[in-house]
C-alpha cells in the first residue's frame, strides 16, 4: 500500500473529519445514484445514516438491484457506495420508529431520496412535511424523469435515460447498434454526481441565508448536461453527433481505435495538428496530411493506421509509438487499469482489508478518505437512537437477520 493509499483508507483518521464534518445527511435511496452520492459526501466527512427497511427490499423482487446485491454475504464486505456511513433499519408504518425518522429528520442537514414521485409522501417523508419540520433541510430528489410531466411515472434505468436523451445514438459500433456504456453516464454522472454538487449549492445557500431547499434531479436532465459541449456544436454549427460521423465519435481516422497484429486495441487521439502530423511521419505516410485529414484522404488514412497496427505487434507498436507523445493508448484490461488505480493511490484499502476505488480528488488540507467498511443493515440503531434522544426508551433493538 503506497502512503497515498494509507491516507486514502483513514489510517488513524478519526471519524467525522474532513470538510463536511458536522453535515448529518439521512440517505433513504436504494438504487446506485442515491449511495454513490451519499459516498461521495461521506468520504469527505459527512455523516450519512442509511435509513433501510426491515428485512430487505421493500418489494421482495429487487434481486438485481444494487440495494439487493450489495447486502448479499459474498459482495457485501466489497460495497464501496456504503463505506463510511451507518445502517438503522426502519418500519415507517410503525408509530414508534416513525418517530425515530422524525428526530432524524429534525437534525438533518440533508435528505436523500430515490422513490418514484408519491412514493415518499406515502412514507411520510415528503420534502413539505420533511421541510416544515426543518426548514434549513436540503431534500434532495434522485428520479428518473423528475418530479412532474408524462413521464414522471415511468420507469428506466441508466440505458433508457441515455436512449431519451440522444446520448446513445453517438455510442454505436460500426454496425450502428448502440453499445451499452456500464451504467456511468446517466445513474453515476447525471445522477449520483449531480446530485452531489447541487446538494453542496444548497448547502452553501443554506450557510448564507439559512434556509433550505428541494432539488429535483431526474437523471434524464443530468444527461442532457453531460451534453453541453456537443450539443453546442451541433447548434451552432450542425455538428452531426451520430456514431463515426462526430469528430469525438469516430469520424477521424486520427481519434480512433485500432487493433495490433496479436489482438491488442489501441486508442489513437492525435486530434490536434502537431500530433497528427507527428503519427503520419512515425507510421511512414507523412504525405497523407499537413495537420489535419483533408476530407478527400480520410479513408486513406484510415486504411492506411489500420494496416500499419495490424502488421505489428503490440510490442512493436509500443517500439515506435509508445513514447512518441502522439495519443496513443494501448487499451488496457480492467486488471491492469485497478494496477494503475493503485500506483496512483486511488485503489485503496478499507481497515478490514478490503479493496476499493477511492477518493479522486484530492484536496491539500481537507482531504477526503475511506474510514470505515460497508454497515450490515440496522448495524448502528442503538448508537444512533441514542444519539437522537433519550426519550425514545421504548423503542425495540430489532435486529435484520
Amino acid at each position: 500500500m503506497t502512503e497515498d493509499q494509507s491516507d486514502q483508507a483513514g489510517a488513524g483518521s478519526p471519524p467525522g473529519t474532513g470538510a463536511l464534518a458536522g453535515i448529518r445527511v439521512v440517505d433513504l435511496s436504494r438504487q446506485a445514484p442515491g449511495p454513490y452520492c451519499s459516498m461521495l459526501l461521506a468520504d469527505f466527512g459527512a455523516d450519512v445514516v442509511l435509513v433501510e427497511p426491515p428485512g430487505g427490499s421493500t418489494r421482495g423482487r429487487e434481486t438485481n438491484s444494487y440495494w439487493e446485491l450489495e447486502r448479499d454475504p459474498e459482495v457485501s464486505g466489497y460495497a464501496a457506495l456504503r463505506r463510511n456511513k451507518r445502517s438503522i433499519s426502519l418500519d415507517l408504518k410503525d408509530p414508534a420508529e416513525r418517530e425515530i425518522m422524525d428526530r432524524l429528520v429534525d437534525r438533518a442537514d440533508v435528505l436523500i431520496e430515490g422513490f418514484r414521485p408519491g412514493v415518499a409522501e406515502r412514507l411520510g417523508v415528503d420534502a413539505r412535511r420533511c421541510r416544515e419540520r426543518n426548514p434549513g433541510l436540503v431534500y434532495c430528489s434522485i428520479t428518473g424523469y423528475g418530479q412532474d410531466g408524462p413521464l414522471a411515472q415511468a420507469a428506466g434505468h441508466d440505458l433508457n435515460y441515455l436512449a431519451l436523451s440522444g446520448m446513445l445514438e453517438t455510442m454505436a459500433d460500426p454496425t450502428g447498434r448502440p453499445v451499452p456504456p456500464l451504467n456511468l453516464l446517466a445513474d453515476f454522472a447525471g445522477g449520483g454526481l449531480m446530485a452531489a454538487y447541487a446538494i453542496m449549492v444548497a448547502l452553501l445557500h443554506r450557510e448564507r441565508t439559512g434556509v433550505g431547499q428541494e432539488i429535483d434531479l431526474a437523471m434524464l436532465d443530468g444527461a442532457f448536461s453531460l451534453l453541453s459541449h456537443a450539443a453546442s456544436l451541433h447548434f451552432a454549427r450542425g455538428a452531426d453527433l451520430r456514431a463515426r460521423r462526430f469528430f469525438l465519435s469516430g469520424q477521424l481516422p486520427q481519434y480512433d481505435s485500432y487493433r495490433s497484429a496479436d489482438g491488442s486495441w489501441y486508442a489513437v487521439g492525435a486530434l490536434e495538428p502537431w500530433f497528427y502530423e507527428r503519427l503520419l511521419q512515425l507510421t511512414g505516410r507523412p504525405d497523407l496530411g499537413n495537420g489535419h485529414a483533408e476530407p478527400e484522404l480520410v479513408d486513406h488514412v484510415r486504411r492506411h493506421l489500420e494496416a500499419w497496427f495490424a502488421a505489428r505487434t503490440a510490442a512493436e507498436v509500443d517500439t515506435v509509438l509508445g513514447d512518441a507523445d502522439v495519443c496513443v493508448t494501448r487499451v488496457r484490461s480492467f486488471a491492469e487499469g485497478m494496477a494503475l488505480a493503485e500506483r496512483r493511490g486511488v485503489l485503496v484499502r478499507t481497515p478490514d482489508g478490503v479493496s476499493q476505488i477511492g477518493v479522486a480528488a484530492r484536496l491539500s488540507a481537507t482531504p477526503g478518505s475511506v474510514r470505515s467498511r460497508p454497515p450490515s443493515i440496522d448495524e448502528h440503531r442503538a448508537e444512533i437512537v441514542a444519539e437522537l434522544s433519550t426519550r425514545l426508551p421504548g423503542v425495540a433493538r430489532r435486529r435484520v437477520r
